[in-house]
């Protein structure tokens, strides 16, 4: 496995970024044509965005599009050079971001290319990015991407690690990342509300944002018409009102509602063959 991403690395890092970006968004439209579950998909976007089929049928081949483009973007990024990176992605909002030293959170969605989002941070801003993230297998394949992930001073970490240890990354002044637009087993998270349909969504994020009282910074990526990459940081939100469940709830709540205005936005950018909604609500 190392070897062929390595490999598929190599020859990437070789082509210009044009180039790589053509192959790319090639590999992403052949990949529409093949790929499982299209109807479910089609549907999905449909009912979501209240689309008719023919419109539904472009978001999801543009996705594919995206999806392609940001899996070679990935596969370059261990030969990207600083420079290159700079003219590629490019970030807008940061006098929101707090001050160095002062702890926060960022809510992220798989818009865009969010991996080179949290990967280049570093070479805008100077706080401490850590992201939590679910760890692949088999090893050898999660090595390699958290080295990629971490080529310019990003730190990753496991979702399923200690909480103390996201406690003391926020209490050295760090911002800690959570991507919150995944589907969450009832066990690890709150239903709410996402496209006016129940998801289960992790409350990690509302939990430490209620624990530590810090402000949660939305951070989301989008690929531009001349497929450069733009990050918009918005206004923060507060932290919940307490720690009570209620609390916790509304706060994943406008989370989860940031997240979809984005997407409404630009939704050809989201990743519409993603289940989100696999695991229902209990019935009484």
């Amino acid at each position: 496995m190392t070897l062929l991403l390595n490999s598929l690395s190599w020859f990437l890092g070789r082509l210009p970024l044009r180039g790589a970006l053509v192959l790319g968004r090639g590999l992403g439209a052949s990949a529409a044509l093949f790929a499982r579950r299209r109807h479910e998909v089609i549907e999905r976007i449909m009912t979501s965005l209240d689309v008719d089929v023919v419109e539904a049928a472009r978001i999801r081949k543009r996705m594919y599009r995206n999806l392609g483009m940001t899996a070679v973007e990935f596969l370059r990024q261990p030969h990207m050079t600083e420079a290159e990176v700079r003219d590629h992605i490019h970030f807008e909002g940061l006098e929101h971001v707090p001050p160095l030293g002062t702890p926060a959170l960022a809510l992220v969605t798989h818009t865009g290319n969010w991996e080179l989002l949290a990967a280049a941070s570093p070479l805008f801003y100077p706080n401490p990015l850590h992201v939590v993230v679910k760890a692949l297998k088999p090893e050898s394949l999660n090595t390699w991407i958290t080295r990629t992930r971490s080529r310019w001073g990003t730190s990753i970490h496991d979702r399923r690690g200690s909480a103390r240890d996201l406690l003391k990354i926020l209490n050295k002044g760090d911002i800690l990342a959570f991507i919150l637009d995944q589907n969450a087993k009832r066990n690890w998270g709150v239903f709410v509300d996402f496209f006016g349909k129940p998801a289960c969504t992790s409350d990690g994020l509302s939990q430490l944002a209620a624990m530590k009282q810090l402000n949660t910074y939305p951070v989301f990526c989008r690929r531009m018409e001349d497929n450069t990459l733009k990050v918009t940081i918005l206004p923060p939100l507060p932290p919940p009102a307490g720690r009570e469940p209620e609390d916790i709830l509304a706060h994943t709540r406008a989370c989860t509602l940031e997240i979809e205005r984005f997407i409404r936005q630009y939704p050809d950018q989201w990743i519409w063959m993603h289940r989100r909604w696999r695991t229902k609500p209990e019935v009484a």
